[in-house]
């Protein structure tokens, strides 16, 4: 998930006319970085098994349980960046 300074991750643009905390934008881009982070690192373990020389079957399964760790390992941050995200957008004034 790359990040945008201009954009949210999931697409709200973040500027200054925003009524939204600078400690909330702070946290959100924070939590963009953790994931990214998390990403790269699952990013290199999945490079260095598919190099590997070890059975095929033992990869497919070592690659099934990495994808299971990086989903576990990214979900709290998932759902924290949505509730930050919500919150974000709440603060955003409706135009019609």
């Amino acid at each position: 998930m790359a990040y945008n300074a201009g954009h949210g991750a999931l697409g709200t643009p973040l500027n200054s006319t925003h009524a939204c905390s600078p400690r909330v934008l702070s946290s959100f881009r924070a939590l963009v970085a953790a994931l990214e982070d998390i990403d790269c690192c699952y990013d290199g373990d999945l490079e260095t098994v598919r190099n590997s020389g070890i059975p095929n079957v033992l990869k497919q399964e070592v690659l099934r349980t990495l994808q299971q760790r990086h989903e576990a390992c990214r979900a709290p941050y998932v759902r924290r960046l949505t509730a930050l995200h919500k919150r974000i957008t709440s603060a955003i004034p409706q135009h019609r």
